[in-house]
């Protein structure tokens, strides 16, 4: 089996900018697995994410999507779900939209992969969007959420995210099956915190816009909403998710220094992830202005460089993330200090 063809690659590029770049670093039959997995994913991500539907309506689409999800080798059924979205105009995003509309596709590459793979993916994401319908369920009656604890947050990254990294491990595992027991058991001790690192960092950077929107995903604590607040109160929370993705770095140098894809792909989202939080921290003010911060292209490029530099070289990948995160260090020992 080849890499990914040409259509996965296109509808991936419409629905991440990351995962569109370190996706196609996988060797096959992973790349495509890992890209199929991460499209239905992004389906019911879309589907709980739909907040000008009625609740009922975004569990019910949840439930119809588990239906498709479960039957890959029905394609009737895959049909039926995507006609659905031909006139989605209030989901916000028209690439999310296109992506549900190819699901017909995206099932049929799927029932092309091996059994296992199938298996795989099939479970992870239909436990995903399970979860996510208890999510809905928590809304209340103006389709709002409010998250009141880091635990609750805990559980929802997992659900969203940490599921995602529970599926890449079983993926890894089936591409690899020569990893030693010992080095597997160690990455599924960090696999739940490397995806939640991910699902933390976008969820900080998208909180102002999130919260117009009726979705509070962190605590009230820990944001400056007040109008005596000032934006020192979100530092703790941006090393709370810093300490999500050292256990991300943790798994990169878990992964055999050989399989050099499976360990670029990791590292690329986690880098990037890590200099998005120091750039918060560092125009964290702007951020609840209700500016978009993030890495420009130029810093991301010169990052894919050092990513390719050093992902060999366990020693030289904690340099770069020393170096990337020492700002979110000395700001939790700060505040350790008080």
């Amino acid at each position: 089996m080849k890499g990914m063809p040409d259509r996965l690659h296109t509808l991936l590029v419409k629905a991440s900018r990351t995962f569109a770049l370190n996706i196609p670093l996988l060797p096959p039959p992973l790349v495509e697995a890992v890209a199929l997995g991460y499209l239905l994913f992004r389906n019911a991500d879309t589907l709980e994410d739909a907040y000008l539907w009625p609740k009922q309506r975004r569990i019910a689409e949840l439930e119809r999507f588990i239906e498709v999800v479960n039957h890959p080798d029905d394609p009737v059924l895959a049909r039926e779900f995507a006609a659905r979205f031909q006139q989605a105009d209030q989901i916000q995003d028209p690439n999310h939209v296109e992506v549900l509309r190819e699901t017909p596709y995206l099932m049929k590459q799927l029932s092309g992969l091996p059994a296992e793979y199938v298996k795989a993916i099939t479970e992870h994401v239909v436990r995903t969007a399970k979860g996510m319908q208890d999510w809905v369920l928590r809304h209340d009656d103006h389709n709002s959420l409010s998250l009141r604890r880091l635990r609750q947050l805990d559980d929802y990254c997992y659900t969203v995210a940490g599921i995602v990294g529970e599926m890449l491990t079983t993926l890894f595992a089936l591409y690899s099956p020569h990893i030693e027991e010992g080095r597997l058991l160690y990455l599924r001790t960090l696999e739940i915190g490397y995806a939640a690192g991910l699902q933390l960092t976008n969820i900080i950077k998208d909180s102002f816009r999130d919260h117009g929107e009726g979705r509070h995903y962190i605590p009230s604590q820990y944001l400056p909403l007040g109008p005596d607040d000032t934006s020192e109160k979100v530092i703790p929370i941006l090393v709370y998710a810093y300490r999500h993705l050292f256990q991300g770095i943790e798994y990169v140098l878990g992964v055999p220094a050989e399989e050099t894809g499976i360990r670029k792909f990791c590292l690329v989202p986690i880098v990037l992830a890590g200099a998005t939080l120091d750039r918060l921290l560092q125009h964290r003010a702007d951020l609840y202005n209700g500016d978009d911060v993030k890495i420009n292209r130029t810093r991301v490029f010169e990052l894919l460089n050092q990513v390719d530099q050093v992902v060999s070289d366990n020693q030289r990948i904690r340099q770069l993330w020393e170096q990337l995160t020492d700002p979110l260090v000395s700001a939790g020992r700060k505040l350790a200090a008080v």
